[in-house]
């Protein structure tokens, strides 16, 4: 009975073999500047497209008998389809589903994607042949971001969230927070840039608009909160406000409190 129930399900779904991990028997072709990157974004979409709203498919990856790190190489590397198919599930679909990276063996990546250096820190962290040994750091988190978020490697592009929120806070990433969807990073990055007297430059912002005003509307919320802990006699300026400068981009605009707002939290003689 044993036997006959291995049969039935070697049956359904057959054993096919597999490269090993160490097999470098797929090429990553990276874009030369000035290159065409139509190509890329079909076969890239489309996989995309294909494994949207499917399951996450997440496996432990195994261990090689060799080295399966990239080939050195000014525009390719050479890699192997089941490390890249183990991880993410856009690459499965690309090598698996009948595209023509499935024939080829070749993926060209775009330049808005990333290098060939900033593919091999991502390949370094998802080979179960160097994983253990490789390290991120604040030089090379985001370009392993870019990948992970790219190629759908959830688990990894958690590590990187967690690496960039030890870092400092800026404008820059800020708005890489937002364009990954890294909201645990986004609120911090939202909530220093407000609290930060240093007047940070927040020209990056401008072409956010919704950051920016999220931004703004706090640094508002913590200017009312320190007018509520100055002395009651605090001298206003001619208009009858108290300003406060704020740097957004190039230009400057002042945050101001009308008297009447400063009479209902402070006494007056």
């Amino acid at each position: 009975e044993h036997w006959f129930k291995l049969h039935c399900l070697f049956a359904v779904e057959p054993v096919v073999p597999m490269a090993s991990a160490s097999s470098r028997d797929v090429t990553i072709e990276f874009e030369a500047a000035g290159g065409d990157d139509e190509l890329e974004t079909k076969s890239a979409g489309e996989a995309r497209e294909l494994v949207a709203g499917r399951p996450e498919k997440r496996a432990k990856l195994g261990v090689g008998d060799g080295d399966g790190a990239a080939e050195p190489g000014a525009n390719e590397r050479h890699v192997s389809s089941v490390v890249l198919g183990m991880v993410s599930p856009v690459f499965e679909a690309m090598l698996s589903s009948g595209m023509l990276e499935t024939a080829s063996r070749r993926i060209k990546v775009s330049r808005d994607v990333g290098t060939a250096r900033q593919f091999d820190d991502f390949y370094e962290c998802v080979s179960p042949l160097t994983a253990r040994a490789a390290r991120m750091t604040e030089e090379n988190v985001d370009g392993i971001l870019a990948f992970s978020d790219y190629y759908q490697v959830e688990s990894l592009k958690q590590e990187c969230n967690r690496v960039l929120l030890e870092l400092p806070h800026s404008a820059a990433r800020l708005i890489q927070a937002h364009k990954y969807g890294m909201f645990d990073q986004y609120s911090r990055c939202v909530k220093a840039l407000a609290a930060d007297a240093s007047q940070p430059d927040l020209s990056a912002l401008q072409h956010y608009p919704s950051v920016l005003l999220e931004v703004a509307r706090l640094m508002q919320a913590h200017l009312a909160e320190e007018l509520k802990r100055r002395p009651a006699f605090e001298p206003a300026n001619q208009s009858g406000f108290s300003a406060s400068r704020l740097t957004v981009g190039p230009f400057f605009f002042e945050r101001q409190t009308p008297r009447a707002l400063l009479s209902t939290n402070l006494h007056r003689s």
